[in-house]
């Protein structure tokens, strides 16, 4: 016998007796409740992430656009025909939940190094809540707001940043591909007809743009959050009302009140108790650890200065990256010093040739950037397995990450020892990288925009699993030549600021 025949006869008159604003109400309750509590420690991270000037707080303004392109969709729709199978209903929902939990658990953990960069939980919550919005509404009425359902899954994480770096990468571009998407809402919920839809979009992109200029030019140091609410959602809702005021115009009569519904879908406790227990398996799931990047005060001096070889070493060439505004922000820079040892040493070469390292100084003030945007996207590497880091006490507080990246396509080995410092309002990530190539012409990895650092590495991940990225035998060849110059680079650059060799 089903669950729904097993209910007491009173608790069904108590349900009848309630008109369809406490069906709509309860069923929205339970859904959005659901959503909270299921990726509660997600909507906390996001939180703690824009707090500390990440972009991700758009992913609270994007529910407000679907409010404003549903309620257009909702207007327009025709009374529904109560034509269901809920059995149909549940199973397509059921999945919806199903294709959630694998996120979060099976492929969230693939790409934990990319967590802040991708989001995949976010994905999950939307899978999450368009099956759960099946369960209880029913598939037919979720499916007349198709195009809702396009623009949440359209802007994920990834996507937004790709398109705003595309754009520039500038807070102006950040705001912008936020308006963008506030023309898309404003599009669906005006669009009665395809010259409405354009129009409303135009509009509604243009007054937002607008908006948005006015704000960094009157605010220069506006927060994020308020250039990604304030032009889109105001633009949208603006729009919507000018357009229905456009609508009504010459119309005095009074307009007849409509009629809310009760929902088509019949009542069923067995798809609100599955959607319960999915929301408990996935609060249950965690996430990835957030990196432990820990605040070292750096040498004194500007962060703008090269940073001075150690003793034994000179630098033989000095080059800089800009296309690393788009990333890191405007007033973010990337350099790349070159620097040959004096002499050779047999410990470093057995036939003591001079050992050539490089030296990456990413210098930021958006601290939250080197989170989403991890050491190893600064390089577009295919085929490369990483090992396990190791701990690396450089002295003055400093410590470092060591770890090697074995390219099968070049086969060629790097080192990799990687630590942070601040210097006033930067904070600099130095990544000091040798080759087990020892001749002069050695290949070293190339700074080079890369938003998912490897996609083909991402692709074999989802497909492969971890093994195909991770070097589970590394061989630290080069862990001597790199502690050395690591804890020399170091030293010197406080033995400059102290006017002494040291």
């Amino acid at each position: 016998m089903s669950v729904d025949a097993e209910l007491p006869r009173s608790f069904t008159r108590f349900r009848l007796s309630r008109g369809p604003v406490f069906v709509l109400v309860f069923r929205w309750s339970v859904l959005v409740v659901c959503v909270v509590l299921a990726f509660f420690s997600t909507w906390v991270r996001l939180a703690r992430e824009a707090a500390d000037g990440a972009i991700t707080a758009y992913v609270f303004v994007l529910p407000l656009l679907a409010v404003v392109a549903a309620q257009g969709v909702a207007r327009r729709r025709s009374d529904e025909l109560p034509i269901h199978d809920r059995q149909t209903d549940n199973i397509v929902g059921g999945l919806a939940l199903l294709v959630s939990i694998a996120i979060k658990a099976l492929w969230l953990p693939r790409y934990a190094d990319q967590y802040e960069l991708a989001h995949l939980d976010v994905l999950a919550a939307l899978a999450f809540f368009f099956g759960g919005a099946i369960l209880l509404f029913g598939l037919r009425p979720i499916g007349r707001f198709w195009s809702v359902w396009l623009l949440l899954l359209a802007l994920s994480p990834l996507g937004y940043r790709l398109v705003a770096v595309a754009l520039g990468g500038g807070r102006f571009a950040y705001a912008l591909v936020m308006v963008l998407v506030a023309g898309v809402a404003g599009a669906i919920a005006v669009g009665r007809t395809w010259r409405r839809g354009w129009l409303g979009f135009g509009c509604t992109v243009a007054s937002g743009s607008v908006v948005a200029a006015l704000m960094l030019t009157l605010w220069p140091g506006i927060d994020i959050v308020w250039l990604q609410l304030v032009p889109t959602v105001g633009a949208a809702a603006v729009m919507g009302l000018v357009f229905y005021g456009i609508a009504r115009r010459g119309r005095f009569e009074a307009r007849r009140p409509r009629s809310i519904g009760s929902p088509t879908a019949k009542w069923s406790p067995s798809s609100k108790i599955v959607a319960i227990a999915a929301a408990v398996i996935l609060a249950l799931i965690p996430l990835p650890g957030r990196p432990d990047m820990a605040s070292v005060a750096g040498p004194p001096g500007a962060a703008s200065v090269p940073l001075v070889p150690p003793v034994g070493f000179s630098e033989i060439d000095m080059q800089e990256f800009d296309w690393v505004r788009a990333f890191f922000g405007t007033r973010s820079t990337l350099t790349r010093q070159t620097m040959r040892a004096d002499d050779g040493n047999p410990a470093w070469d057995i036939r003591s040739r001079p050992r050539t390292v490089v030296v990456d100084i990413l210098s930021t003030t958006n601290r939250a950037s080197l989170a989403v945007y991890p050491e190893s996207t600064l390089y577009r590497l295919s085929d490369t397995r990483t090992s396990h880091p190791l701990t690396i006490d450089l002295g003055r507080g400093v410590t470092g990450s060591l770890y090697t990246s074995v390219s099968d396509a070049l086969l060629l080995t790097w080192t990799k020892l990687v630590f942070h410092w601040d210097r006033g309002s930067y904070t600099q990530r130095v990544t000091i990288i040798s080759v087990d190539n020892h001749d002069t012409d050695a290949e070293f990895p190339q700074p080079t925009p890369s938003m998912a650092s490897n996609l083909g590495t991402a692709v074999g991940t989802f497909l492969r699993g971890n093994a195909i990225s991770i070097d589970d035998d590394p061989e630290y060849k080069d862990r001597e030549l790199l502690t050395t110059f690591g804890s020399g680079l170091v030293r010197e650059q406080w033995a400059l600021s102290n006017g002494s060799t040291q």
